[in-house]
Order: C-alpha cells, then sequence, then structure tokens
C-alpha cells in the first residue's frame, strides 16, 4: 500500500480502473449530447472545466469487486452521480452568484441564470433516465433518497446562513445531506452492482459517508486557508456569502464573549471586506480553528477506513483507502 506519509497520486488510486477511467469523459459526452445548442455549450464548458471525479472514481472502483458487473451499467451509474453533482453545482453558482469554480468563470455568468438552472434540471433528468436503464430497483431508490437529502441540505444551509449560532451538531446535518449522502449512495449503488449484501453493504455506506464528512470539512477549511491557484475559486467566498462552516463554528466557540460579539457584527456585515476576511482569518491562526478542524476532517477518514476493513482486501480496497488519505491532504 501507498505510504500515506508522501503524497498520494490521483493515477496511483486509479491504477485498479485505469481503462475505465480513460473511458469515462467519453461516456460523459455520449449520454450529454443534445439537439438544443445552448444546452451542449454549457455541458461542454462542464467536461472543458475538469474536476476529480470523485464520485465516479468510487463507482468504478467498488463496482470492480465484481468483475462480471455489466460495463454498461457501470458507466452509466459513475455518469449519474456526476451528472447529479454537477447539476447541484449550477444550481448553487445561480443562488450564490459564484463568479469562479475551478479556475473557469461558472455557466451563470456566462449564459444567464435561465439558461444555467434549466440546464442543470436536465442534467438531473438524464441521470434519472440512465438509472432506469440500469434497471435496479435499489439502485434507484438509494439514488433518489440522496437527492432528497441533497436539496435538504442545501435548503438547511440557506435558511442558517448567517447565524453566527450555528452548532456543530446542524453543521454536520447540512453536509451530511449535502454532501455525505450522495458518497454514500454511490458507494452502496456500486456495492449493488458487485453483488454486495449484509454487513458489506452496510460497511460501503459508512464509508461514503464518512468519507462525504472528510471532503466537505477539507473543503471548508480550503475556503480559508488555499491559494486561489490550487483552489480554482475565490478565497473567502464562504465567509462573503455568509455560510456558516466548522471553521466559523470552532473559531466563535472559542473566542471570549466580548470577541464573539465583535466576530458577529463582521460576520453580519451586509458587504464585508477582505479585511475583514483577513481579521477573521488572523483570528483562526491565532485560536488553532483550521487544526482543530483538519483534526475532525481526519477523525472521520480514520473512521472511513475502519469501514473498509469489512470488504474484500486487495487493490481495490487499497485504492480505496488512499483515496481517502488523498482527500484529507488536498489542497484543492
Amino acid at each position: 500500500m501507498t505510504d500515506v506519509r508522501h503524497r498520494i497520486s490521483l493515477d496511483a488510486i486509479r491504477e485498479p480502473v485505469v481503462e475505465k477511467c480513460e473511458h469515462l469523459e467519453e461516456y460523459f459526452r455520449r449520454y450529454l449530447s443534445t439537439d438544443v445548442p445552448v444546452i451542449d455549450r454549457i455541458f461542454e464548458h462542464l467536461l472543458d472545466g475538469g474536476g476529480k471525479r470523485f464520485r465516479p472514481l468510487l463507482v468504478l472502483l467498488i463496482s470492480s469487486f465484481n468483475e462480471g458487473a455489466p460495463d454498461e451499467d457501470v458507466y452509466r451509474l459513475a455518469v449519474s452521480v456526476e451528472f447529479i453533482h454537477t447539476a447541484t453545482l449550477l444550481h448553487d453558482d445561480v443562488v450564490d452568484q459564484s463568479d469562479m469554480r475551478r479556475g473557469h468563470r461558472v455557466a451563470y455568468r456566462l449564459w444567464g441564470a435561465e439558461p444555467s438552472v434549466l440546464s442543470g434540471d436536465y442534467l438531473l433528468s438524464r441521470a434519472f433516465s440512465l438509472l432506469v436503464d440500469i434497471g435496479h430497483l435499489g439502485i434507484l431508490e438509494t439514488i433518489s433518497a440522496a437527492t432528497t437529502l441533497m436539496a435538504r441540505g442545501e435548503v438547511l444551509q440557506l435558511l442558517r446562513s448567517f447565524s453566527t449560532a450555528t452548532s456543530v451538531e446542524e453543521y454536520l446535518e447540512v453536509i451530511d445531506g449535502k454532501t455525505a449522502s450522495l458518497f454514500a449512495a454511490s458507494c452502496v449503488s456500486a456495492g449493488y452492482l458487485s453483488g454486495f449484501a449484509g454487513e458489506p453493504l452496510e460497511a460501503l455506506e459508512n464509508f461514503g459517508k464518512n468519507l462525504g464528512f472528510s471532503f466537505q470539512i477539507i473543503d471548508d477549511i480550503l475556503d480559508y486557508n488555499a491559494d486561489l491557484g490550487e483552489l480554482g475559486k475565490t478565497i473567502g467566498k464562504d465567509f462573503m456569502e455568509g455560510k456558516v462552516t466548522l471553521p466559523i463554528i470552532l473559531l466563535m466557540k472559542n473566542l471570549e464573549s466580548e470577541k464573539r460579539r465583535e466576530m458577529a457584527d463582521v460576520f453580519l456585515k451586509d458587504s464585508p471586506e477582505s479585511e475583514d476576511f483577513q481579521m477573521v482569518l488572523s483570528l483562526m491562526r491565532k485560536c488553532g480553528t483550521l487544526e482543530m478542524a483538519q483534526n475532525i476532517a481526519q477523525d472521520y477518514a480514520d473512521s472511513a477506513k475502519q469501514n473498509l476493513q469489512h470488504i474484500p482486501q486487495g487493490a481495490i480496497r487499497d485504492s480505496l483507502e488512499n483515496l481517502t488519505s488523498y482527500v484529507t491532504r488536498r489542497r484543492t
């Protein structure tokens, strides 16, 4: 297994399914083709924007436990979970009025809100048509439940915006829905294709959920300490939009009452400035907030690795473990 003291490359993680990964973009384009030019242009923009495709990678790896799993169904599932994820990004960028994602201008800024939202709707419907084509009721139920939880998580996050009284438990409830649910559903659905049931299938669900928690916490940390060139979006974006994520919650818990009130006033400003963000970042560094959040993300990653003890050993499990380590060490 790769020594986790060294940076783990995605190429090494993909090694057991490298050929399938190479064909993945081809399937994205095959399943995205439409007869509506503006939709095609938006989708081409999204594909060119890249991304690490974590959710499809989970599908490709876990489904490979069963060498007899039909390739077409594997690709349908891998593509559908990425379509669902991408649809939420299209919608989120409109809601958040974002400018950049993955180092590129967002579709909303290039084509407007209406085409972006409707293209997201198209992606969602296309994803479910692919799931129907697979013909596995368990997979369809699992992904359907996840999309409901994702929508709920996004609404909860919106309702709790600018609320510095948000608790860690409330934050975890949000990211359980908006992120962890689709990670878990991807793993369970791929487990169905591999013929898993009972304890191994439950272990895959818990693995996906814990991995999703770790992934989102790291994402929220990066909003405060990544370089623009690495993250590919505006640093401090969550802060400027009033999103209460784990770094803010932990900071509020570790400030004296007077400083906490000052911090709340800054966070509630209608138009926060870069100086406000730098002040918050300085307090985080003084209190060790980002390190605390990193440790919580690591705890979830460690739990994810423990979940994997219930599935067969080998190259695929090694890649899943290394993917978990990669998530906690990523800079983008």
